[in-house]
C-alpha cells in the first residue's frame, strides 16, 4: 500500500469523473434502455448490475449523493434477477424503466450547462479566439497543413475539396466499446504519435467499417465479447481483401481461460486483461503497429541450389520483403554485420560447411544469438531436422513448400523477434522525467520471470520502497520542490542496485523494485541497507533527511502472478510501516501467522475478539448516565488473555488495526442501541488509531452504522493516544469537523510535558482529555486541567489505583476518575454510577 492521495489529487480524480459521468450516464441510458425494448440478456444484465454499483460508489465517494442513490436503486433493483441467474418480467422492466427515468435530469443538466458554457465563451455574439492543441487536425482525420496544396480559389476549393485524410504516416484506430474515459485519453495520446482514433457503437457499424474502411487496428471493449465471432466473420474478410495488416486487440471483462481461447478464435492477435488501464493498451497498440510502416522484413538465403535460391527469394520479395541470397556458407559470417538480417532461411546441406556446423558459428556471435534461423530443406531424415533444431535451428520447413506457407512461417518468426528485442529495448530504456523505469516495464519483467521460474522459482523478489512521512513532508516543502526529491531519492536508490535490477516509480510517494537473482536473506540486506543509507543521506537544496519503508514479496511466498506479487508486497510494505526496522518480509509475515497475528486474524473471522468496561466515574455530585471505557481483549492458548497492549503491535505489523479499529466501533454501536432501547443511557469511549483519517471512507461507514442503529448524538467519542497523534496533529484537527457532524466525541489520552508546553490543549478540538498521573507532578496537573476547563475540554484522570491518586485528582479539579481504585474492569456494564459520587 502506498501514501494515501493528497486533497489536490484528489480533486483533480474528482474533476476528471465529472468530465465524463455524463457520458457513462448515456452510455448506461443507451444500453439498459435497449434491454427493456429488445429483451434482456443475462450476460448484458450482469454487466449492468456491475457497472450501476460501480458507478454508484464512485457518485457516493464524490459527494453525488442523489444520483448515487438512483443508482443503488437501479443496482438493487438487478441484484435477485442476477444472483438467480434470471431476466425481469413485464413488470420489473416497468420499474426499471421508471427508475431509468431518473437519470435523466442528470444527463439534461450537464447539457444544460454544456449550453451554458457554450454561451459564456461568446462576446457580443461572437465566439471568443482560442488556440487549439498542437495536432489537433490529427483527431479530425485531416492531412498535416504541409502535405495539403494550396488551392487556386475558393469556389474550386469548395468543388474539389476531398474528404479529410489521415495524416502521412497516421495509423487508424478503431475502438468498439463504451469507456468514454479511456477512449478521451487514448484519442489525446494516439494524436501524440500521429494516429487516429475512430469509434463505433455497436457490432454492426464496426463490421461495416471494416468491410468499407479497415483500419489498421481494432479494439473490441469487455461488453462487446460476445459479437466477436460476427466480429470475426468480417476481420477474416477484410484481412483477405486489405492492402495492409488489420491487427485486433481485445480487452476482457476479466482474466479468463476461455475469452482469450475465444478471442484468439476471432482472430484477435492480442488481448488486454483487466483492469484495462490506458498505458497498457496504449503498449499493445504500439507492439500492433510497430509492423506497419516500419522498415521492411530483411531476410538472408543461405542455398547452394541457384533454383531453389531464385523460388525462396522471388516469394519473400513479392510480400514486400528484402532478401540477400549467398550461395557458399563461409562468406554469411560476414554479410551478418553488413545486411543485419531478421531471419536467416538456410539449406541444411551445403559444400564445405553443413547448415549444422553454419548455425553453430552464427550463435557464437554475440549480437546474432537470437536471429532466428529457419532451415528449408528437402532431407527426409527426422535424425538430422531433430540435430538442425539443437544445434540452435528454431524451425524446420520441408521442400517443396508453398508460397503461402513460407511467407507465413517467415512473416511470425520475424514478427515475434521484433517484439521481444523491442521489449528487451524498453526494459533498457528509462523515464526522461525521473531516469528510472517506467513501471509497466518492471511489471512486465516480473511476469516473465514467473512465467520462466513457474512455481519451482525460489530466489528474487519484488519491493515495494515508500517515503516516509511524505504528505508532511509535501506540505513542509511545496509539490514542485517535493518532486525533486522524488526524483533524486529514486536516483540514489538505483545507484544501489546491480545491473540486472529495475526501479520504478510507484504512487505518489513510493518505488518498485525487482531484484530477480537475490535470495531471502540477500533480499532482507538490500532493503536494510536501502533504509540506512538513505537515513545517511541529504537530500534536495535543504540537505534534508529522508526515511523509508522497504515491503518485500520474495518469489518463495508462492506468487502466481505480478498483480499477486503487487499485493504480496504492499502488504510486507503496510506490516514495515510500523516494524521498529521499517522492513518486512512476506513470506516471514506468513511464517509469524501462527503466532499472535494469526490468532488475531482467526478472531476477526470468527469473532473471537471481545471488550472489557472500565467505569469512568465523575469526581464529585451523582453521574446521570453511565460512562464507560473500551479495553479490547483476546483469550489466547492455555486461557491467557491478551490485552490491547499485546494485540495492536501485532495487529499494525500485520496490517490488521483497520479491521480491528471497525470492530471495536461496531460492537461499540450495537452495546449503545441495546441499552438505548432499555431506557437506560449509555456512553462509551472507543480506542482509535490514526489511521481513521486517512480512509475517505471510515467516517461514510461510521455514519451508516450509527444511523442504522439510531445512536443518539453524543453516546460515543473516539479516543486517540498522544505519542501516535504527536507527528499526525493537522490529520486529528481535519478529522474533527467530520465527527461532530455525526454527534461523536473525541479525546486524547497519554498528553505529557511536551503536549502542556506546547499548548496543545488550546488548538486541538477535543472534548476529553485523559492524564496518567505517573506522567506528570502535581503542578503540571494543576495547570493541564486548569488549561482544559478555560477552552471547553473535560478531564479523565486514568489508572488511579489508590486513594492517594484520588486526592490528586480531586485537589486538581480533574472531572472524572478511572482505574482500579474505583471499578475493575470486567465484561459487564453493572457498575452503580448512582452511589459513586462525593
Amino acid at each position: 500500500m502506498v501514501e494515501r492521495e493528497d486533497p489536490q489529487h484528489g480533486e483533480e480524480l474528482r474533476q476528471s469523473f465529472l468530465r465524463f459521468l455524463p457520458q457513462r450516464l448515456k452510455t448506461l441510458l443507451r444500453r439498459a434502455r435497449g434491454q427493456c425494448r429488445d429483451g434482456w440478456d443475462v450476460n448484458a444484465l450482469r454487466l449492468l448490475h456491475t457497472e450501476f454499483g460501480t458507478l454508484a460508489a464512485a457518485c457516493g465517494r464524490y459527494g453525488l449523493l442523489e444520483l448515487g442513490e438512483r443508482l443503488y436503486a437501479l443496482e438493487s433493483e438487478l441484484a435477485p434477477y442476477v444472483d438467480a441467474l434470471e431476466v425481469p418480467d413485464a413488470d420489473a422492466t416497468a420499474r426499471l424503466g421508471s427508475l431509468l427515468d431518473g437519470l435523466r435530469p442528470h444527463i439534461e443538466q450537464d447539457d444544460a450547462g454544456a449550453d451554458e458554457s457554450a454561451q459564456a465563451r461568446t462576446e457580443n455574439g461572437y465566439p471568443l479566439l482560442e488556440i487549439p492543441p498542437p495536432g489537433y487536425w490529427r483527431q479530425l482525420g485531416a492531412p498535416d497543413l504541409a502535405a495539403v496544396p494550396p488551392a487556386p480559389d475558393a469556389a474550386a476549393s469548395a468543388e474539389a475539396a476531398p474528404a479529410p485524410a489521415p495524416a502521412p504516416g497516421a495509423q487508424r484506430v478503431c475502438v468498439l466499446g463504451d469507456d468514454a474515459a479511456l477512449g478521451a485519453e487514448l484519442a489525446e495520446r494516439l494524436a501524440a504519435q500521429g494516429h487516429v482514433l475512430q469509434r463505433t457503437d455497436t457490432p454492426a457499424a464496426l463490421c461495416a467499417l471494416l468491410d468499407s474502411a479497415p483500419p489498421q487496428l481494432v479494439c473490441v471493449g469487455p461488453h462487446h465479447l460476445d459479437a466477436l465471432d460476427a466480429i470475426g466473420v468480417a476481420l477474416r474478410r477484410a484481412r483477405a481483401a486489405s492492402a495492409h495488416r488489420i491487427a485486433l486487440l481485445a480487452m476482457l471483462p476479466d482474466d479468463d481461460v476461455g475469452l482469450r481461447l475465444r478471442a484468439l478464435r476471432a482472430g484477435a492477435d492480442s488481448c488486454v486483461p483487466p483492469p484495462a488501464q490506458t498505458a497498457d493498451v496504449l503498449a499493445r497498440i504500439g507492439e500492433l503497429l510497430v509492423s506497419d510502416g516500419s522498415e521492411p522484413y530483411r531476410v538472408l538465403i543461405v542455398e547452394d541450389d541457384p533454383a531453389q535460391a531464385l523460388f525462396a527469394e522471388a516469394i519473400l520479395r513479392k510480400a514486400q520483403m528484402q532478401a540477400r541470397v549467398l550461395h557458399e556458407p563461409l562468406p554469411v559470417l560476414d554479410e551478418l554485420d553488413r545486411f543485419q538480417p531478421d531471419l536467416i532461411l538456410m539449406d541444411l546441406n551445403l559444400p564445405g560447411c553443413d547448415g549444422l556446423e553454419l548455425t553453430a558459428l552464427i550463435r557464437e556471435r554475440e549480437a546474432f544469438v537470437n536471429t532466428p534461423i529457419v532451415f528449408l530443406s528437402g532431407d527426409p531424415d527426422t535424425e538430422r531436422q531433430y540435430a538442425a533444431l539443437d544445434a540452435g535451428g528454431d524451425d524446420f520447413l520441408t521442400k517443396p513448400i508453398r508460397p503461402k506457407h513460407l511467407i507465413a512461417a517467415v512473416t511470425s518468426r520475424v514478427r515475434r523477434a521484433r517484439l521481444s528485442a523491442r521489449r528487451a529495448r524498453q526494459r533498457r530504456m528509462r523515464d526522461p522525467a525521473t531516469g528510472l523505469h517506467l513501471r509497466a516495464q518492471l511489471l512486465d519483467s516480473l511476469n516473465e520471470l514467473i512465467a520462466a521460474g513457474s512455481a519451482v522459482r525460489t530466489r528474487g523478489g519484488l519491493l515495494c520502497v515508500e517515503l516516509r512521512d511524505a504528505r508532511t513532508l509535501r506540505e513542509r516543502v511545496g509539490l514542485a520542490a517535493f518532486d525533486a526529491l522524488l526524483v533524486q531519492a529514486g536516483n540514489f536508490i538505483a545507484a544501489q542496485l546491480e545491473p540486472n535490477e529495475m526501479i520504478a516509480r510507484f504512487g505518489d510517494a513510493g518505488f518498485l523494485l525487482l531484484a530477480p537473482e537475490r535470495g531471502e536473506a540477500a533480499l532482507l540486506g538490500l532493503a536494510h541497507g536501502l533504509c540506512e543509507r538513505v537515513a545517511r543521506e541529504r537530500f534536495g537544496g535543504a540537505a534534508l533527511p529522508l526515511a523509508i519503508a522497504c515491503g518485500i514479496c520474495d518469489f518463495a511466498a508462492g506468487a502466481d502472478d505480478a498483480a499477486a506479487m503487487l499485493r504480496g508486497a504492499e502488504r510486507a510494505l503496510e506490516a514495515a510501516r510500523h516494524g521498529p526496522s521499517g522492513v518486512a518480509l512476506l513470506s516471514q509475515l506468513a511464517r509469524a501467522d501462527a503466532g499472535v497475528a494469526g490468532r488475531i486474524r482467526s478472531a476477526l473471522a470468527n469473532d473471537g475478539l471481545h471488550l472489557a468496561f472500565q467505569a469512568v466515574v465523575p469526581i464529585g455530585g451523582v453521574a446521570e448516565e453511565a460512562r464507560f471505557q473500551t479495553l479490547l481483549r483476546l483469550r489466547g492458548p492455555g486461557g491467557r488473555v491478551l490485552a490491547a497492549t499485546d494485540l495492536l503491535p501485532e495487529a499494525q505489523r500485520s496490517g490488521q488495526l483497520d479491521a480491528i479499529d471497525r470492530w471495536v466501533l461496531r460492537r461499540c454501536v450495537e452495546l449503545i442501541a441495546a441499552r438505548e432501547r432499555e431506557g437506560r443511557p449509555l456512553h462509551l469511549f472507543a480506542s482509535q488509531s490514526i489511521a481513521i483519517a486517512d480512509d475517505p471512507r471510515r467516517l461514510p461507514w461510521l455514519h451508516d452504522e450509527l444511523e442504522a442503529a439510531a445512536v443518539p448524538r453524543g453516546r460515543l467519542v473516539l479516543e486517540f493516544r498522544y505519542d501516535e497523534v504527536r507527528t499526525r496533529l493537522r490529520a486529528l484537527i481535519d478529522l474533527a469537523p467530520g465527527l461532530r457532524g455525526l454527534g461523536v466525541g473525541m479525546a486524547l489520552s497519554g498528553l505529557d510535558r511536551e503536549a502542556a508546553q506546547a499548548g496543545l490543549i488550546a488548538h486541538l478540538p477535543l472534548d476529553f482529555i485523559k492524564l496518567t498521573l505517573r506522567d506528570i507532578d502535581d503542578g503540571m496537573l494543576g495547570a493541564l486541567v486548569g488549561a482544559a476547563h478555560a477552552h471547553g475540554r473535560r478531564v479523565i484522570v486514568a489508572r488511579v489505583e489508590d486513594a492517594g491518586g484520588a486526592a490528586r485528582a480531586l485537589a486538581a479539579g480533574a472531572d472524572y476518575l478511572q482505574g482500579n481504585f474505583v471499578h475493575h474492569a470486567g465484561v459487564g456494564l453493572d457498575y452503580d454510577f448512582r452511589t459513586a459520587g462525593g
